[in-house]
């Protein structure tokens, strides 16, 4: 997944191209799609922000996280919000329902893939970590009886 900073300068990228292609009158998907995969990304780790991995918790800082969270929230609001008023002003109220349904479309598609892979590395970490914890606890206990049997002189 992407940082929400990296997100956010990725959205203001694709609302600079939707700009210009539109008030060309060309296509503008490409940059639309860009926009919607950004906006995802800052939703989904607001929505991740709310209940942080083992890792997050340990490491970094939770207050810098959550600011840089809303700032870019905010400042996609606003991208949102022009991006909705340049597509209803070029393609008018129809054109504005196919964007937002194209926007559902991608959320969707994108926790169905990326974020689930996300999950699924996160787990598989959590997994190995915790049997390599329980190996090497179990393999100190075993030295630790060993050493004790070798000094009563039972081996």
């Amino acid at each position: 997944m992407i940082d929400p900073l990296t997100a956010l300068s990725v959205a203001s990228t694709a609302v600079s191209q939707i700009r210009q292609l539109v008030s060309a009158g060309r296509d503008a998907s490409s940059a639309l799609s860009k926009f919607a995969g950004a906006v995802s990304d800052i939703n989904h780790a607001a929505e991740k922000a709310k209940n942080p991995s083992i890792w997050k918790s340990l490491t970094g800082s939770p207050e810098a996280e959550a600011i840089e969270i809303f700032t870019a929230q905010k400042k996609v609001q606003q991208m949102r919000t022009e991006v909705e008023t340049l597509i209803n002003f070029q393609y008018g109220p129809k054109g504005l329902e196919e964007y937002k349904d194209t926007l559902r479309r991608v959320k969707k598609q994108r926790e169905e893939t990326v974020y689930r892979k996300e999950k699924f590395k996160e787990a598989l970490i959590l997994w190995v970590f915790g049997i390599l914890l329980t190996v090497s606890g179990v393999a100190v206990l075993a030295l630790i009886i060993y050493f004790i049997g070798t000094q009563q002189g039972k081996w």
